[in-house]
């Protein structure tokens, strides 16, 4: 590791770069020297100790996966600098690192406004993103497809959305929309120290579906090891959507869980699935005892058929709960899913209208 460009007094905290690229070294040595910022060079990953130490790391692209490789620890304030698109291994290096921005290495500009102010947070988006918990009152009530169809209906309507799920005891929501063997970052391999992380880096690390033009990121557990989520990282990825104006759908059993109650307090609308038979509704009303508890009042979507002529209304009234949507059975639902065809992947259907209900109820004013 050797200087590089030092400038300024002994009190300027030294930023770090990591490249074996002269050109991007280059460019950080003038940004630097703009700035007045002491800085530190390494073409391969740089000793821990003066990784931890640096108020800001600048990380080629091209560097990241060694980093992991090497150990380097999560931290706060790491940029890198990329001169042509991620690959998707080294997305899930960024993840894994936690990367606060990813920028272009000529950006001059951007570079000397990082380096003078490498303390700052940097910008936190639009704000007004919206969370929805989606919970079934038994086992195959139908909430993991009715997850999988509002955030369907979310990227539909031109509304940017991230799919959670928060069941490591499930069978995954990759497998329900096909993605259980495709690349991408799972919960165990995001880090977000300082509890800051840019939506951007999210999406670009995480499995994606496309949907229209657009690409729906899916979050979700490794096929083997799962472990439940902790629920200040939860946090940490709620903050990214909504700070971006972002939708995050929330997938939860029903099992008790750090994470799922904190999901629960922290959403904006909480569904509870019913399928429409009796059993379903005392299952439901000891899910909805316990979500009052919390001082959570879900919406419900009741979902046919009813084998007793158990109406909608009937159940709403019982559970004493709004009813948000009464979903008649899809043709064809189950077969679909069994042959990997996410569900409400079309814009028709009964499901694809309960699922439009509840993004209408999310964003309303």
């Amino acid at each position: 590791m050797r200087r590089a460009g030092r400038t300024g007094g002994g009190n300027v905290a030294e930023a770090v770069v990591v490249t074996s690229d002269p050109e991007v070294l280059a460019e950080v040595e003038r940004a630097a020297a703009a700035a007045g910022v002491g800085l530190a060079a390494s073409a391969s990953a740089p000793p821990a100790g003066a990784w931890r130490q640096a108020r800001l790391v600048l990380l080629d692209a091209a560097e990241c996966v060694a980093a992991v490789d090497a150990g380097l620890p999560p931290r706060d304030d790491i940029v890198v600098l990329s001169t042509a698109d991620l690959a998707v291994e080294q997305w899930r290096a960024c993840l894994a690192l936690g990367v606060r921005r990813v920028i272009a290495a000529r950006a001059t500009d951007e570079l000397v406004g990082l380096l003078a102010d490498s303390a700052g947070a940097g910008p936190v988006g639009p704000g007004g993103g919206r969370a929805v918990a989606v919970i079934g009152a038994c086992g195959g009530a139908g909430a993991t497809t009715l997850a999988v169809a509002v955030a369907f209906a979310a990227q539909r309507a031109d509304r940017p959305c991230v799919l959670v799920d928060l069941d490591p005891w499930g069978a995954g929501l990759d497998v329900a929309v096909g993605l259980e063997r495709v690349a991408g970052a799972r919960w165990g391999d995001i880090s977000a120290p300082s509890g800051r992380l840019p939506v951007e880096v999210l999406h670009r690390a995480l499995p994606t579906l496309r949907v229209g033009r657009a690409r729906l990121a899916v979050l979700g557990h490794a096929r083997t090891g799962a472990r439940p989520v902790e629920p200040m990282l939860l946090d940490t990825v709620l903050d990214a959507a909504v700070r971006s104006g972002e939708m995050c759908v929330l997938d939860l059993p029903r099992a008790q869980a750090e994470a799922a109650d904190r999901a629960l307090v922290r959403a904006d609308l909480t569904v509870l699935v019913v399928p429409a038979d009796v059993r379903s509704c005392y299952g439901a009303a000891r899910v909805a005892g316990r979500l009052a508890d919390m001082g959570v009042r879900p919406c419900l979507v009741v979902r046919g058929p009813s084998p007793g002529g158990l109406g909608a209304d009937d159940i709403a009234a019982t559970l004493q709960l709004p009813l948000l949507a009464a979903m008649r059975p899809e043709p064809g639902l189950d077969r679909r899913l069994d042959a990997g065809d996410p569900p409400g992947a079309g814009a028709k259907g009964p499901l694809a209208r309960a699922a439009a209900a509840v993004l209408d109820r999310a964003w309303a004013p």
